[in-house]
């Protein structure tokens, strides 16, 4: 997947993609396998299980690769440095100011 550019992140197996309604991340307490459509108590949304599932996983693994957690998934390190870390990123420089020179008086 590095080759093409491409991240692959591995999510909870136990992660309930198809028991979370994707608009109001209501979680369903059980939901049987021959359950194909359902309709979250939250928001009155209509799911169809699977296609719900798929959204969950994709949203689930864009916020794992968001908060940058993707790394312990592998067993990486979460601060791979130690030490405070500068508050100022770079030196200001201040711009679209002209600089007015005044003659005379």
């Amino acid at each position: 997947a590095k080759e093409d550019g491409k991240n692959f992140l591995e999510i909870d197996r136990f992660f309930p993609s198809s028991k979370t309604c994707n608009y109001c991340l209501n979680v369903v307490d059980s939901l049987p396998l021959d359950i194909r459509n359902w309709t979250c108590k939250g928001c009155q949304a209509q799911h169809d299980r699977d296609i719900n599932a798929a959204i969950k996983i994709r949203d689930e693994g864009l916020r794992v690769l968001a908060s940058g957690t993707e790394a312990t998934a592998s067993g990486g390190k979460v601060r791979p440095t130690r030490g405070r870390k500068s508050s100022v990123l770079a030196n200001a420089v201040e711009t679209g100011s002209p600089l007015i020179k005044f003659i005379g008086t």
